[in-house]
């Protein structure tokens, strides 16, 4: 029997849910960042090993969504997201009960490879329900919905080391990735029809592939999103060193400062829901653009001056990452807007894309450790050059294209 709702509540309702799935990526990642020292000491490992079980989770993340796209584009939207989301829970209750290093590795990969299912079957849903400035004004309010976990995670996870430990982490992320499989089979329609879904072979997925990386407005899009996200990746990666060990902040302290970050990226989602069927995309996208690029130089030249601190550190990383309100959901509709059929495999190379740049900045900002803030907020700066300069060289209009249209 259908549910008696109505068809508000039920947009609501799955707009919510969608951002609830979205959810996983940022608490797997974010939770347990208070506890990295502390794991470090029970599992008898040195830093380096236990940051690499973060670049491990982004890069497996990445790749995994490659699968996932041409997967959800032939088999539909439900049966990805529910195979993912369990194999999430179950890697997450290995992660807790790893009692090695090595162990946590593993665990940690397998849990990325369930995980990434969510991200490439949101986008898709979104895709398969709306197009254009809507889409754009979906995904703000999925991750404005989302955005509370990032917000919480840290003091959340802090909280949870100081009374339980650190694996009461993992097995908050089991519950919660149990409870999501759940709530999918319960409330989440098929979105994908059967006349639309993709029959072919691993050729056509290539293909599909192709058509993508070829579309020089999409990569523009996709590439100025991936690197934003780098940005924002180096800062999560580079904080917790920086303002615990560096400043001398307790962990509870840095929950509270990682949570301005959170509320600065809800604002922008906010106002980007409510301006962006006005402006249009490539507006809001070019001028956020611009503006992350200019914070991320002002914030370095501040950490290079003798006036640097934590104040203007957590000022400038605040609005840096908050940027990303008005980049992620517009460069997101841009990105799957031009692919009537396929929108996975689009999907898959977005998040694919920002994993992976989120990876590398990551495996940089460890590789550059200096036990001071430059490393960071360095990252920071230069990946959101290369974002901007990415989208204005390839979202503009070609040289022949434009002397045609005089």
């Amino acid at each position: 029997m259908p549910p008696a709702d109505g068809p508000a509540t039920q947009s609501r309702l799955l707009i919510l849910l969608l951002g609830a799935i979205a959810a996983v990526a940022p608490l797997a990642i974010d939770m347990y960042l208070p506890a990295l020292p502390t794991i470090g000491r029970d599992l008898q490992a040195p830093g380096s090993q236990i940051q690499l079980s973060l670049a491990l989770f982004m890069l497996g993340f990445a790749l995994c969504q490659l699968a996932y796209g041409p997967l959800s584009d032939r088999f539909g939207r439900r049966p990805i997201l529910l195979f993912g989301l369990a194999l999430f829970s179950v890697a997450s209750l290995a992660c807790a009960l790893a009692s090695s290093i090595e162990q946590l590795l593993v665990a940690r990969l397998v849990q990325a490879l369930g995980g990434g299912a969510s991200a490439v079957v949101i986008n898709a849903v979104v895709r398969d329900l709306y197009r254009g400035p809507a889409a754009a004004r979906v995904f703000s309010l999925v991750i404005m919905s989302m955005t509370l976990a990032p917000l919480l995670a840290p003091s959340l996870g802090g909280l949870l080391l100081d009374w339980a430990g650190w694996r009461a982490i993992f097995l908050l992320l089991t519950l919660l990735g149990t409870l999501l499989t759940l709530l999918v089979a319960w409330r989440l329609p098929e979105t994908l029809a059967l006349d639309k879904r993709q029959r072919h072979g691993w050729r056509a997925v290539a293909a599909g592939y192709h058509q993508v990386l070829v579309h020089r407005e999409a990569m523009g899009n996709l590439l100025c999103s991936a690197l934003a996200f780098g940005g924002m990746f180096a800062f999560i990666t580079g904080s917790p060193f920086v303002y615990i060990s560096y400043f001398g902040i307790d962990e509870s302290l840095y929950g509270i400062l990682f949570g301005c970050n959170v509320l600065m990226l809800m604002l922008a989602n906010a106002v980007n829901s409510r301006v962006v069927m006005r402006t249009g995309l490539r507006p809001m996208i070019l001028g956020a653009s611009i503006a992350q690029t200019v914070v991320g130089g002002l914030l370095l030249l501040t950490m290079l001056s003798p006036v640097a601190g934590l104040a203007p550190l957590v000022a400038g990383s605040a609005l840096f990452v908050g940027l990303l309100g008005l980049l992620a959901p517009n460069t997101s509709a841009a990105v799957v807007s031009p692919f009537e059929t396929g929108a996975g495999s689009a999907s898959a190379l977005l998040g694919m894309a920002r994993f992976t740049t989120g990876g590398i900045a990551s495996v940089t900002v460890a590789t550059l450790e200096n036990g001071t803030p430059l490393p960071m907020v360095g990252v920071m700066a230069g990946f959101a050059l290369l974002g901007l300069l990415s989208f204005v060289a390839l979202t503009c209009p070609e040289p022949a294209t434009a002397s045609a249209a005089n």
